[in-house]
C-alpha cells in the first residue's frame, strides 16, 4: 500500500474503536440514551475509559443528543465539542474534524457519533409534527412545499430519472444493488433485514415511492446510534482493538448551490468535488480500494457514486454494479454489513464503522470478511453539491 507516510495530516490520526446500539424501529429509548450506549460501545471496543476523552463531535440535525450531555452522562470532561450539520456528509465531517481538532491542541481523543430515533422519532416526508417541521432545518423548504416535495426520495429521484435517460442506466442494476446490501445484511445477524431475502422479481413487485425509486431503492428509517473513536495513531496502538489509520478526509460542497437546480449537469455526484483531494492526500487512486462504504441512501447513489470516484466511467456506473461485483467476493465489496439499504440508517455511520471492522480482519473466518483488506473508502453525500470521503488504511 503506498501512501501512508503522506496521508492526512501526515497519517498521525487513527479510528482506535467503533460501536453500534442495536437496531430497531421503535428503540423506547431517548436519542441521548442511544448515543451514550454506542459511546460506552466504542469506548470498550477502543479500551478507553470516558475520563481520557476530551473531545465530543455528533451530527446535531433533527433528532440527535448534543455532545455536552453525552459527556456529561459518561462522566467525561470535555475540553472541545461541536455539533456538525453536513447530512448524510457527516460521518466523514466528524472524522476530519476530530483529527483537525487533534492536531490543533484542542483535545487528545474524540468521540464522534450520530444517534437518532429515525422510524418512531421524526421522519422525513412528513410535513410537521409537533413544534418540528421541514422548514425548521431547510429554510427553502417553502418553495418547495407547495408542490408536494417534502422528502429526499423526491429529489434524487429526479437525478436518478435524468441519468437513465441520458446513459441508459436500467431498473434492474439499481436493484442489483440492492440485493447485494441485502445479501450483505443476511449475513449479518445484527441488521435490520437479517432473515430476509430479496430477490429481484421481489424487487422489482416493490411498490412505487418515487418514480423510478421503488420501496426497496430507499434506505431503512431505523432508531440507533453509532460511534467512532479518533486519537492518535500512538495512543490508538495502545488500546485494545487493531487501529485504523485516517490516510485521507474531506468534505466540501461545489460552488454552484448545496442542491442541484441551476447546474448544467444535475448526473453529476458531489463526490467528483472531493474524489481528487481524498485519493491525493492518500496517495492512492480508486484501483488501490479493497472494500467502500458507498453513501446508499437510495440505490441510485451507489451507481452514481462509483462513477465520479472513478471506479468506472460517467454513465458506466450501472453496468459496474452488474454480476455481483460489489458483491462480497466481487472486485469491490460494498456495504458489507448490509448499508444504510439493509442494516441501519444512521446518515453513513454504519457504513463508516463496517469499513473500519473489514480492515481490522473482525470478521475473520467467515464469509463476511473481505480477504487481506488494506484500504477502504468511506463516502457521503449530504445533497447533490455537498460530499465527504474517507481513505482508511490497517495499520502494519
Amino acid at each position: 500500500m503506498t501512501g501512508q507516510a503522506a496521508g492526512f495530516l501526515g497519517a498521525r490520526y487513527a479510528i482506535a474503536g467503533v460501536g453500534e446500539t442495536d437496531w430497531s424501529r421503535d428503540s423506547g429509548r431517548t436519542p441521548l440514551t442511544l448515543a451514550v450506549q454506542a459511546a460506552r460501545a466504542a469506548l470498550a471496543d477502543a479500551g478507553l475509559a470516558p475520563a481520557e476523552v476530551d473531545g465530543f463531535l455528533s451530527y446535531a440535525e433533527s433528532d440527535s443528543a448534543d455532545g455536552l450531555h453525552v459527556a456529561s452522562a459518561l462522566g467525561a470532561r470535555p475540553t472541545y465539542t461541536a455539533e456538525i450539520v453536513g447530512g448524510g456528509s457527516s460521518a466523514e465531517f466528524l472524522v476530519a474534524t476530530a483529527a483537525a481538532a487533534i492536531q490543533a491542541g484542542l483535545c487528545s481523543s474524540v468521540l464522534c457519533y450520530r444517534s437518532m430515533n429515525g422510524r418512531s422519532g421524526r421522519r422525513f416526508g412528513h410535513q410537521e409534527q409537533g413544534d418540528w417541521s421541514l422548514e425548521s432545518i431547510y429554510p427553502f423548504a417553502s418553495f418547495l412545499m407547495p408542490y408536494g416535495w417534502t422528502s429526499p426520495a423526491q429529489l434524487y429521484a429526479m437525478i436518478a430519472r435524468r441519468h437513465m435517460h441520458q446513459y441508459g442506466t436500467t431498473a434492474e442494476q439499481l436493484g442489483q444493488v440492492a440485493l447485494a446490501c441485502r445479501a450483505h445484511a443476511n449475513l449479518n445477524p445484527r441488521a435490520l433485514m437479517s432473515g430476509r431475502p430479496l430477490t429481484m422479481a421481489d424487487y422489482l413487485a416493490s411498490p412505487m415511492i418515487a418514480d423510478p425509486f421503488r420501496l426497496y431503492d430507499c434506505c431503512l428509517e431505523t432508531d440507533g446510534a453509532a460511534a467512532c473513536l479518533v486519537t492518535s495513531r500512538e495512543r490508538a496502538r495502545d488500546g485494545r482493538a487493531r487501529p485504523v489509520t485516517i490516510l485521507g478526509a474531506v468534505g466540501r460542497s461545489g460552488a454552484e448551490s448545496v442542491y442541484h437546480w441551476g447546474l448544467p449537469d444535475i448526473t453529476a455526484a458531489a463526490g467528483q468535488h472531493v474524489a481528487p483531494t481524498v485519493f491525493g492526500m492518500a496517495g492512492l487512486s480508486p484501483r488501490d480500494v479493497d472494500v467502500a462504504g458507498i453513501y446508499d441512501c437510495f440505490t441510485f447513489t451507489v451507481v452514481i457514486q462509483l462513477e465520479d470516484y472513478g471506479f468506472c466511467k460517467k454513465g458506466e456506473g450501472g453496468p459496474f454494479v452488474e454480476g455481483g461485483r460489489i458483491a462480497l467476493g466481487g472486485e469491490l465489496p460494498c456495504n458489507t454489513a448490509g448499508g444504510q439499504l439493509s442494516e441501519a440508517y444512521t446518515h453513513g455511520m454504519n457504513n463508516l464503522t463496517e469499513v473500519v471492522r473489514q480492515l481490522r480482519g473482525d470478521h475473520a473466518g467467515s464469509e463476511r470478511q473481505v480477504p487481506g483488506a488494506e484500504v477502504g473508502l468511506v463516502t457521503g453525500w449530504g445533497g447533490p453539491e455537498v460530499a465527504g470521503a474517507l481513505l482508511l488504511g490497517r495499520a502494519g
